[in-house]
């Protein structure tokens, strides 16, 4: 049975999080900042041994972590979705995994489900979950492949199939499906990328994985990055590469996972913040073409979110307050990308239209044209405000006269009823 995609593209927008061992170091070791721009490759950038970067599991206990915390302010954002990095590269298992020891309940003195507390926060809350689980890399030393680019030494190589074979049915077959008898998650993210991908992740098991998910739930969707190269046609979503943004429809629905800032993970010397207009923006020129945005959050060490994640959070969920409907259900637009912005549908039960204007670069007080639609508008509002605009219809398309009222305004919508189809 294949699980319905529609809550999905209905939802358009959620939270990503990645948080782990990893968050303590917070992209420093040994006094200095790491080669790699993600906090969370630690391991591999600095060729920590393993036995070094297991011990930051003595030291993990996050007390002040609080599930319904990080939901609510997720849920206030606008976002409908939330995935947690559930096992990383490192293999460090953010649940109390019975196939592996190294996992919060048994390395940790923190010894609390962390994947627990969030499905039930989530789920008290609104808030549908998935997980990251990472399937082809695992640094831990159990025959999963590492990254050759950052990390081949001595320690650490390229195991060969059989090494690869005994992970994939001791430790990543059975740690998915403890994930869904667990939790039962709406979603699960593999992450892969490049032509070495191949190697391990071969046809066969990439159909055996997609398999035991579809066996043991009815509902959780699988995205192409369980492949990135030559994905099953069985995949439910296409994820993107990471901050990548097409301007193109696609035959599956898909999303883009993006930063707040350069790492991932939580990083104390990364200052590169993203403006919140800038982070709308990706919302909406997804949205536009039928995707969906995964906003990262990288966690502190003890479990708190940084002062200007938290502010671009509440400001993104301030303008989704009042301008939610041109994103949650829409299709994507009927104009391409434009000079003055982008534009989503919603066709309507009743055979309505309503096609909604995203502004980004515009003068109030001037007239703005756009091609004809299939059924002219019979009125134009702007979201947020309610303020009628006027407009008129030619052979050459539509003309409407932006209230200067718009000055005040950060990335107005303006929303055409239309009659008929769009």
């Amino acid at each position: 049975m294949t699980p319905s995609t529609a809550w999905f593209t209905d939802s358009r927008f959620g939270m990503f999080i990645h948080w782990g061992l990893y968050s303590g170091p917070a992209g420093v070791w040994k006094g200095n900042k790491i080669s790699h721009p993600y906090a969370e490759w630690l391991q591999a950038s600095e060729h920590v041994p393993r036995t070094d970067y297991r011990a930051l599991a003595a030291s993990f206990n996050p007390a002040t972590f609080d599930a319904d915390a990080w939901i609510a302010e997720a849920a206030n954002a606008g976002m409908k979705y939330f995935l947690i990095t559930a096992k990383h590269h490192d293999g460090f298992a953010l649940w109390p995994s019975k196939v592996s020891a190294f996992n919060v309940m048994d390395a940790t003195p923190f010894k609390r489900d962390i994947l627990g507390e969030l499905a039930k926060a989530c789920e008290r809350q609104g808030v549908k979950i998935g997980f990251y689980y990472s399937h082809w890399m695992d640094w831990e030393g159990v025959g999963g492949d590492i990254c050759e680019v950052y990390m081949a030494n001595e320690e650490y190589v390229h195991p060969s199939q059989e090494e690869f074979e005994k992970y994939w049915q001791k430790k990543c077959l059975p740690q998915v499906r403890e994930l869904i008898e667990r939790y039962n998650p709406w979603f699960l993210w593999f992450d892969s990328w490049g032509e070495s991908t191949k190697t391990y992740i071969t046809d066969q098991r990439q159909e055996e994985l997609i398999t035991l998910i579809r066996d043991h739930s009815e509902r959780c969707l699988v995205n192409s990055r369980i492949r990135f190269d030559s994905p099953s046609d069985r995949v439910d979503f296409l994820s993107m590469m990471d901050n990548c943004y097409p301007e193109n429809t696609f035959s599956k629905p898909w999303e883009t996972s993006g930063t707040l800032n350069e790492s991932w993970a939580y990083h104390t010397l990364d200052y590169s913040w993203k403006s919140t207009r800038e982070l709308l923006q990706y919302l909406i020129r997804n949205a536009s073409y039928g995707g969906n945005y995964q906003l990262n959050v990288g966690p502190t060490g003890d479990g708190q979110f940084q002062p200007a994640a938290i502010k671009r959070l509440r400001e993104i969920g301030c303008w989704m307050s009042v301008n939610e409907e041109s994103i949650y259900g829409t299709q994507a637009g009927p104009f391409d990308k434009t000079d003055w912005g982008r534009s989503t549908l919603k066709p309507l039960p009743d055979g309505r239209s309503q096609v909604y204007l995203h502004l980004f670069d515009f003068k109030p007080g001037t007239a703005l044209r756009i091609p004809a639609l299939k059924t002219p508008p019979r009125q134009a509002i702007v979201l947020e405000s309610g303020q009628p605009v006027t407009f008129s219809v030619d052979a050459q398309g539509i003309c409407l006269d932006l209230p200067n009222e718009l000055r005040g305004l950060e990335l107005p919508v303006i929303r055409l009823e239309i009659p008929g189809p769009a």
